[in-house]
């Protein structure tokens, strides 16, 4: 999230049929993900509690109620309206590699990895170029995260699905990019995705 501008964002890629069903943004307020065991439940749980108000704490201790299975998930919570850095929580029974790193304002985490490069790489791509807008620096992060190996599952492909989606207070509206369905064995989602991604930022500079 950038707290100067209010925009929110989130990114992901895995050798699934859509990814993008891991994650949703509250407008104004902050973003969640449940990955994993993807448990929509576990999330609408969280979006629920971000709306009202709710601390990182408390949103987190409600979705690891033992209905959304907690021992299959890992979660993912930001918070506009705070200075707290984002929680995340990797539970006992995600598949390896799985790990996270979390920063000021944002955090990358993963599972079914070929290591831990994967979100060092993703990271530090993100946190070293915050001059550049968000969907921008979500863009490279995925890139990043293809080059360093991706989602162990679709071997040199990295990723059948990814996605970007950034909430824009500027316009009250969702940018959202999306590859979904690719059959295992195509072409990487995020080469697609990133071809998309070009595209709408060049519609984006002609506005200006």
């Amino acid at each position: 999230m950038d707290r100067e501008t209010g925009e929110i964002g989130i990114a992901g890629a895995s050798c699934t049929f859509d990814v993008s069903g891991i994650a949703s943004i509250v407008p104004g307020k902050g973003a969640i993900v449940v990955q994993a065991g993807s448990d929509y439940f576990a999330r609408m749980e969280g979006v629920s509690l971000i709306r009202d108000g709710k601390g990182l704490t408390e949103i987190l201790t409600a979705m690891k109620d033992e209905r959304f299975h907690p021992e299959r998930q890992q979660y993912g919570i930001v918070l506009l309206n705070t200075d707290d850095r984002p929680l995340v929580y990797s539970d006992t029974e995600i598949t390896d590699w799985n790990g996270e790193q979390v920063g000021d304002d944002f955090a990358v985490m993963g599972n079914i990895l070929p290591g831990e490069k994967v979100v060092a790489e993703a990271y530090r791509a993100f946190d070293e170029n915050r001059d550049k807008p968000i969907a921008e620096r979500l863009m490279l992060v995925l890139k990043v995260g293809e080059e360093a190996g991706g989602d162990k599952r679709c071997e040199t492909q990295y990723a059948r699905s990814a996605f970007i989606m950034v909430y824009q207070p500027k316009d009250g509206a969702i940018l959202k990019l999306a590859v979904q369905g690719r059959k295992k064995g195509g072409k990487p989602a995020v080469t697609l995705l990133n071809k998309q991604f070009a595209l709408w930022r060049k519609e984006e500079i002609k506005k200006k």
